[in-house]
């Protein structure tokens, strides 16, 4: 029998989503377009930034990234986190990817572009991964455009990927066996063209000096980032904590955790400031992160391949 707790966590849910009406997805939002015009149609240098938590927005960002060297641009690519700031306001377009994240762009990425310099007509694009058909990507990766945008630069290029879900609450310890929804591994060779057709795409925006417009829409999901899915889904978390017995002290959690919540001194994980991105539970080697959900312990991301002998097909541009 479930215990009172389980059952108000699981009652919250249920009425919040059964209180969203049915929305028309053709009411406009807000429209993102270019402010400023375009300031080169010449491309010699590129940024290709990512947020990437289980690796697929890196996948992504990378042949994204080898893609434009080929035609002979100079990149500089990399996580956000590590790159300099700086570097973007010399540089003749920037990229940048996220995974949807709770139906939207994480927090983290909406900061970093907020703090970039003025980009002064510098051609922008972005993507997004994610790992469900209904995770209001094309207004997620609007969210990156639209900062883009406030920054005075000029939006060319917005793309979508599906991966392989990395959301940990659908990977229990217990399971007797463990499926995907998903017929292949995603990303895949499929998807790589994708993403280097979607390079191809932006050079040629650029090279044209067209600009695009995008319109974020009312969707069901949409309507749901104003209630907080962040904050519902941490109801139906408990015990979230490094297991001291099996850190190793390798740190991999504390840097893939974008709000500093992870103490290794103390072995403990502030929830109050963690978003529940999944990064550190997704990301550890050792199984040192605890994670449950109504009693049941949790599983990352890697450890759900492993134990499913899921593999992914690199492109060539990853074997190097």
């Amino acid at each position: 029998m479930e215990n009172r707790r389980c059952f108000f966590k699981k009652s919250a849910i249920i009425v919040s989503v059964a209180a969203f009406p049915v929305l028309p997805s053709c009411i406009t939002l807000n429209t993102i377009e270019a402010q400023v015009p375009l300031k080169s149609k010449e491309i010699k240098n590129a940024a290709v930034l990512w947020y990437s938590q289980s690796g697929n927005t890196e996948k992504c960002g990378k042949v994204l990234a080898k893609t434009l060297e080929k035609k002979g641009i100079k990149v500089v690519y990399g996580d956000l986190r590590d790159i300099d700031k700086s570097i973007v306001s010399n540089v003749d377009l920037i990229v940048i990817g996220s995974p949807v994240f709770y139906y939207d762009t994480p927090e983290f990425v909406k900061d970093f572009i907020e703090s970039l310099p003025e980009l002064n007509g510098i051609p922008v694009a972005a993507y997004v991964t994610f790992g469900g058909p209904e995770g209001n990507q094309h207004n997620a990766g609007c969210s990156i455009l639209e900062g883009l945008v406030q920054k005075k630069s000029v939006p060319v290029g917005l793309e979508s990927f599906m991966s392989i879900s990395s959301y940990s609450l659908s990977f229990k310890e217990n399971d007797i066996s463990i499926t995907t929804k998903q017929n292949t591994i995603l990303p895949d060779q499929n998807t790589y063209k994708k993403v280097r057709e979607y390079a191809e795409f932006i050079l040629s925006q650029v090279e044209k000096g067209s600009t695009s417009k995008f319109k974020r829409t009312l969707t069901l999901r949409e309507f749901s980032t104003y209630f907080g899915p962040e904050w519902w889904t941490k109801l139906t978390v408990d015990n979230h904590h490094i297991i001291e017995q099996n850190c190793v002290g390798c740190e991999a959690c504390v840097k893939k955790c974008p709000t500093d919540s992870i103490d290794l001194d103390s072995f403990s994980v502030n929830t109050d400031s963690c978003v529940l991105c999944f990064g550190c539970i997704n990301n550890c080697q050792y199984q040192a992160v605890n994670m449950e959900s109504n009693n049941t312990k949790l599983i990352g991301f890697h450890e759900y391949m492993e134990k499913n002998n899921f593999k992914f097909v690199l492109p060539n541009e990853l074997k190097t």
